[in-house]
């Protein structure tokens, strides 16, 4: 779940009135250049909802990465000039374990949270509290980024404030450069913005975990964004992190948008 709030960080607005708008983007999940996994996005929106929707699955790769397969989907509200996430649903399945998180939110506070199997070593975990639980997004509404200004620095420099129904985190993104960047369907071509992203843990993680620190640490962390159509949001089109065992890249070969 932390991986998919790194990788696909973001969150969702408008800026005045949106006409209707679908995109679709796959992408394919690389490990020190070679292919591992791949997954979709879906985004559907107007003037008064919209809905997420994203599939992957990734092969093994040798003790680091196991088989597995994961959806998450998310529904909700727009009002105004920010998308409200109602209902959010997700599951994985590795080769021993399956997991769900299901979460109900209103006004950007999380009313409802249910996980199975239950979180162990809760004495060990940073208490999630009712305050860390407001102004939040979850992870896959993190998919989509208000950017009035278009491919202007302000639309990098954010910090965005998640929640998966574990783990209550912090992503600050910050300006790097823009660039030109395109899918290898063609269907994209153009200006990206490259920002760099950074993790901080807040609550529900255990306390003194290497993993968890090194994570903090890693200044490794990118995500491209680029524009859906001509509507004031960004999406990732690339994002990627330096790993103890070599560089990790997730990059949108498929990129379809209607309006």
């Amino acid at each position: 779940m932390r991986f998919i709030g790194l990788l696909s960080v973001a969150l969702a607005a408008l800026c005045g009135q949106a006409q209707a708008s679908d995109l679709y983007l796959k992408y394919k999940l690389y490990a020190i250049g070679l292919p591992i996994g791949s997954g979709t996005l879906n985004l559907s929106l107007n003037d008064s909802d919209f809905s997420l929707n994203a599939n992957g699955q990734t092969a093994a790769f040798g003790k680091l990465i196991s088989d597995g397969k994961g959806s998450v989907r998310v529904k909700g509200d727009v009002d105004g000039s920010s998308m409200r996430p109602g209902d959010f649903a997700f599951s994985m399945t590795s080769e021993d374990e399956k997991d769900t998180v299901s979460m109900k939110l209103r006004g950007g506070k999380v009313r409802e949270v249910v996980v199975n199997p239950p979180q162990d070593r809760m004495k060990e975990r940073v208490k999630v509290t009712a305050k860390h639980l407001e102004g939040v997004l979850d992870p896959l509404t993190a998919a989509v980024l208000p950017a009035p200004k278009g491919l202007a620095p302000e639309s990098c420099n954010r910090t965005l404030s998640l929640f998966d129904g574990k783990e209550r985190y912090n992503i600050h993104l910050q300006y790097k450069s823009q660039r030109s960047s395109s899918t290898s369907d063609g269907r994209f071509k153009g200006k990206v913005l490259v920002c760099s992203a950074r993790y901080e843990p807040v609550s529900g993680h255990r306390k003194g975990r290497k993993a968890i620190q090194a994570l903090a640490d890693n200044k490794s962390m990118e995500v491209w964004l680029a524009p859906v159509g001509d509507t004031p949001y960004l999406v990732p089109l690339r994002a990627s992190i330096t790993a103890p065992f070599g560089p990790l890249v997730i990059q949108a070969d498929k990129y379809k948008f209607t309006d």
